[in-house]
């Protein structure tokens, strides 16, 4: 350990060779400089080769990301055209089975429903949101449609009487207009409303006795009369199915049955067109 403390006087002289304060060093240190200074050769190395390591690291991985972002948008457009192409043949076929609804519906006097966009006239595809938000809306406005329009039997039971002229019934000795359908049916079985709407009248009315008429927001109302009894109320709303009376025989009537008619646009139209989509 003496060794380490021994001390040596370097004296630093000028041009002159005046005397100048003279600067110690540890003896040991200047017996073995060359290890320090191959020591310090070496970190100076591998502080420039660890230096070297991380550039090449980065622009490796920089090359990396920038491949890997080509790879992903190559594999984006290529799904993109795979997406595209799908959803083509779909929205050839939905288009299909919207006309043949269209076609029913415009077969039983309603109007069909046209495109706003897109559609068979169309021949650019949109992205799947636009197409998906069209048909959305486009099928929204079919429901609102067929759920308004009156659909169905109001009871299910033999057709007694037809729309149109007929013999009188109590009579039989002269011709008559009959303005619905006379569904038979026995006395207290429930009638259902054939579409939405609100409840327009229930009440007792002339010859149709206890009868229920309603509106359905779209031109069409309809009349379920003859009723033993009523269910609903004056500004009620019902749905398609919703029990609104029971079949009787009040008013102009000979038996158990139920008067059913449609009107569309305030004129009274054929029920048995509206009995199925057919």
């Amino acid at each position: 350990m003496s060794k380490r403390k021994d001390k040596t006087t370097i004296i630093f002289l000028n041009k002159n060779q005046t005397y100048s304060k003279p600067l110690q060093v540890n003896s040991y240190y200047l017996r073995h400089w060359k290890k320090f200074v191959g020591g310090l050769i070496v970190l100076l190395c591998s502080l420039l080769i660890t230096i070297m390591h991380l550039v090449k690291s980065r622009a490796e991985a920089r090359l990396s990301s920038d491949n890997l972002a080509l790879l992903l948008e190559k594999h984006k457009n290529e799904t993109v055209q795979l997406d595209t192409s799908a959803i083509k043949k779909h929205y050839l076929s939905i288009d299909d089975k919207l006309k043949t609804i269209n076609k029913y519906l415009k077969a039983r006097g309603l109007k069909p429903i046209p495109k706003s966009q897109g559609g068979e006239e169309s021949s650019e595809l949109g992205s799947t949101e636009e197409i998906g938000s069209f048909y959305e809306e486009y099928l929204k406005r079919m429901i609102r449609l067929v759920g308004f329009t009156p659909m169905g039997y109001p009871h299910k039971g033999r057709i007694s009487s037809n729309f149109g002229h007929r013999e009188n019934p109590f009579t039989g000795e002269s011709i008559e207009s009959h303005k619905g359908l006379d569904i038979k049916g026995n006395h207290g079985e429930a009638v259902k409303t054939t579409a939405n709407g609100v409840v327009k009248f229930a009440s007792r009315k002339g010859g149709y006795g206890n009868v229920v008429i309603v509106n359905h927001g779209n031109g069409f109302e309809t009349y379920y009369g003859h009723l033993s009894k009523i269910t609903v109320k004056e500004g009620q709303r019902v749905a398609a199915g919703d029990i609104i009376g029971k079949i009787g025989s009040t008013g102009r009537s000979t038996g158990p049955h139920l008067h059913y008619e449609v009107h569309r646009n305030g004129k009274i139209v054929n029920p048995k067109s509206y009995l199925s989509l057919e």
